[in-house]
């Protein structure tokens, strides 16, 4: 999840107001103030540039990244989504995840919480 900071404002209790892009809206929330959470997703989203790339430059399929950004790994994905952990390892090659059909990729977004569409891409 972006969290995009629109407003400073924070109550007594050190909670401060964000807006952020859940994939489908905006959505208005206020959140604990906790610096060690925040630095940690900063840290996060500049960790994906690289996956990014990989995707883009043909050497990893977009399964990769999306698995990535929601901190999830191969046991992980599998548990959730009940495909075999030597398949996911075989879908992260962009030729492999090329060939999915629309009943596997519903699977890989729904353990996501995202729609299909938007697994394809990063």
């Amino acid at each position: 999840m972006n969290v995009i900071h629109k407003h400073s404002s924070s109550d007594d209790q050190g909670q401060q107001l964000y807006h952020y892009f859940d994939g489908k809206e905006w959505v208005e929330k206020w959140e604990k103030n906790d610096i060690a959470t925040r630095t940690l997703m900063e840290n996060h989203i500049e960790e994906l540039e690289p996956v990014r790339k990989q995707v883009l430059a043909g050497q990893l399929s977009p399964l990769g990244y999306h698995l990535e950004s929601k901190l999830f790994n191969i046991s992980l994905l599998s548990s959730y989504t009940g495909i075999a952990k030597r398949h996911i390892k075989k879908h992260l090659k962009p030729e492999n995840f090329n060939q999915l059909d629309e009943e596997i990729l519903g699977k890989y977004a729904t353990a996501f919480g995202i729609p299909v569409e938007e697994l394809k891409k990063v």
